[in-house]
């Protein structure tokens, strides 16, 4: 795996016991790097930053024993590892890396496995020698369950860095599967020709999982858990077309809190998360599992009826909810009691897209408030907005 290297020593030169490189590499390593050049060359493929790697540990290793005896190094000190070769301090750092490394000759045999690489395949260095790789390495797509292509033959035939694709599963010798991902790199010999392949891999379910939170995050609302009005006008639009084919009818209704403004004021953010928190989750108790509720900004809330039978269908549903949202509460040793004002927007009848329902709603909602609070009422198509600037502020605020 590693090109023949000249041994390198290492001696304390300066009372402060520092540790310097006698000689630079005679001969180009693999992955790229060019007769001559000092250990900390450019890093451009992964064999590279494996490579690195091994040179960084080994130098902080000695200069770790050049530490333990200052101010000066006894050759004693430094006999044990001036003697260790550069293939043998390779290997010991292979196995303390945290990704699994897998190298193949050019004929897709397998050379070395790290101690990861073991583990993850359930294959032992020493069984999995000379092995055609697919054996060891045995990668299915995690969506077809097809064979996957291997990425070190295509990075030996392309000479050139392949990334492993998402999805990938490896199924390990006991038949067991894990989901991977990285990427391979050829080997290039001291004559620049390739000399086999390393795969560079890891286990990918922490990286699902946090593109999956990730996922969730964009797409819901951080204080509730609720959808946001992204994910809200996603469903909304979804619901619209299963309307239109079905010939049924959608009930949008836009619900803001009542008195919500003077509760966060008078008791802090602290109370008003929580009652936030609390409201949604009564919300949702008050619809169907097949219904979604969103917060859509401050105390505003918006519930999506898909494929109703009748519009009275969603009056019942503002008569539950003002009735268990009505109810006193206790938060934080505080007695709280708030209202709820809503409005009802139907498709077809208020709208044939998502942001007229969502507009014509929310103008009911208005309406609701300036008649007094603590209601609900429809849209009514001869009812536009005709709340001036400073009444809608004094709605909004309250």
């Amino acid at each position: 795996m590693f090109v023949p290297v000249k041994r390198y020593q290492c001696r304390a030169v300066k009372d402060d016991s520092t540790c310097h490189w006698q000689g630079i590499l005679p001969v180009p390593a693999y992955g790229g790097i060019k007769a001559g050049y000092d250990v900390s060359g450019r890093t451009g493929t992964i064999a590279n930053r494996i490579y690195l790697k091994i040179a960084k540990q080994w130098t902080e290793s000695i200069r770790y024993i050049a530490r333990q005896a200052p101010p000066q190094i006894d050759e004693s000190v430094m006999g044990n590892f001036v003697d260790v070769s550069f293939e043998e301090m390779a290997q010991i750092t292979l196995d303390c890396i945290g990704d699994a490394v897998l190298v193949v000759d050019p004929a897709g045999n397998v050379i070395y496995l790290n101690k990861v690489a073991e583990t993850l395949t359930g294959w032992s260095n020493a069984t999995a020698l000379g092995r055609a790789h697919q054996d060891v390495f045995y990668i299915i797509d995690g969506n077809t369950q097809q064979r996957g292509t291997s990425p070190s033959l295509r990075a030996i035939s392309e000479n050139r860095i392949v990334a492993l694709a998402l999805g990938n599963v490896l199924i390990r010798r006991d038949g067991t599967g894990i989901s991977i991902e990285d990427s391979a790199a050829p080997i290039h010999n001291r004559f620049g020709k390739i000399a086999g392949a390393v795969i560079v891999f890891h286990d990918a379910c922490h990286s699902r999982v946090a593109i999956e939170k990730m996922g969730h995050l964009a797409q819901h609302d951080f204080l509730t858990g609720l959808p946001n009005r992204v994910l809200m006008m996603e469903r909304l639009t979804q619901a619209i077309g299963m309307a239109s084919r079905h010939g049924k009818q959608v009930a949008l209704l836009f619900l803001d809190l009542d008195h919500f403004k003077q509760i966060n004021d008078s008791f802090g953010h602290a109370v008003g998360d929580q009652l936030l928190r609390e409201v949604a989750a009564d919300i949702v108790a008050c619809v169907r599992s097949t219904d979604t509720v969103s917060r859509h900004g401050g105390d505003e809330f918006i519930a999506l009826l898909p494929e109703i039978e009748h519009i009275q269908d969603s009056a019942q549903v503002c008569e539950k909810l003002i009735t268990k949202l009505s109810l006193p509460r206790v938060i934080g040793g505080l007695q709280l009691q708030i209202g709820l004002s809503i409005g009802i927007s139907i498709y077809p009848d208020h709208g044939l897209d998502a942001r007229s329902l969502v507009d014509n709603a929310d103008t009911a909602m208005y309406t609701t408030k300036e008649t007094g609070r603590n209601g609900y009422r429809f849209f009514r198509v001869d009812e536009r907005r005709h709340l001036s600037s400073v009444s809608a502020f004094s709605a909004r605020s309250d």
